[in-house]
């Protein structure tokens, strides 16, 4: 039985700007936590937990992916300005670290390239930060739109394949939530706009070190991509190559092992 298209109507218009959760004493430095596209904030539990005694920690749920409502995709711009505006409104330019995985990698990368913030230590995990051939667009817009419908009917076989790669089971119903709120056209957006997408070779880094991990199974073909322009074009950048493992595998599924690696760069000077 074919996919029946998603009804657009209920799609509400955004009227507001994206809610960020705060976590820790305002006091510390700021770590903003961005996560990827179809991914639950909720993935960030684990570190939210252990960074919020020492640092002050930043969590924006990216549009489309609230579980209390639904919202419309405008633009990776857009998003990288709410965030923006609001770190600037409540805490000045200065942004200890930021580490976004996948999609969320894109608007970091926004925010990075914007240079109203000033970052010290700039984190991605598997972001495709490269153009990519335009005929993956098609196949990519047909299949997530495709898991989207299959896991909103709760398509058994879609499931078992989620929390072997997509997210860990105890946020299962936490992805649900995020897939039910997902409309076909902000699937298509979301899309559209990575598809457009390609970091500038020139961000002046005076001020932010960059780090890139990436995974060697065959589904960080992008992000391996990503991670050799990033080595071609910036000099003073890191890239963690983590053997084995596929796309933010371990920042998904062992969030104790990513910590570790992550507190080699947090707690080290530039």
């Amino acid at each position: 039985m074919a996919d029946e298209q998603n009804d657009e109507s209920d799609v509400v218009e955004r009227c507001c700007i994206m809610e960020i959760l705060e976590y820790g004493s305002k006091e510390n430095k700021s770590i903003i936590f961005i996560h990827g596209f179809q991914c639950p904030y909720q993935i960030w539990n684990r570190y939210i937990d252990y960074y919020k005694e020492k640092y002050h920690v930043i969590i924006p749920i990216l549009e489309g992916h609230n579980p209390k409502k639904k919202e419309k995709f405008v633009s990776l711009q857009q998003s990288a300005k709410e965030i923006e505006d609001f770190y600037i409104s409540n805490y000045g330019t200065d942004v200890y670290a930021v580490y976004a995985i996948s999609y969320g990698g894109i608007i970091a990368a926004n925010i990075w390239q914007n240079r109203r913030l000033n970052i010290s230590k700039l984190i991605f995990d598997g972001s495709p930060l490269t153009s990519y051939p335009k005929i993956l667009k098609s196949y990519l817009t047909k299949f997530y739109i495709q898991v989207t419908h299959k896991s909103q009917r709760r398509d058994k076989k879609t499931l078992a394949q989620a929390v072997k790669g997509i997210c860990p089971k105890e946020h299962l119903d936490d992805f649900l939530q995020v897939m039910d709120n997902m409309s076909d056209e902000n699937i298509r957006s979301y899309i559209e706009a990575w598809s457009n997408y390609k970091l500038p070779k020139n961000i002046d880094t005076a001020t932010t070190k960059v780090y890139f991990f990436y995974g060697t199974k065959s589904n960080e073909i992008l992000a391996r991509k990503s991670a050799k322009y990033i080595k071609r074009y910036y000099s003073n950048s890191e890239i963690i190559r983590l053997n084995g493992k596929g796309h933010c595998e371990t920042a998904l599924f062992d969030p104790d092992e990513m910590i570790n690696y992550l507190n080699k760069i947090l707690f080290c000077d530039r």
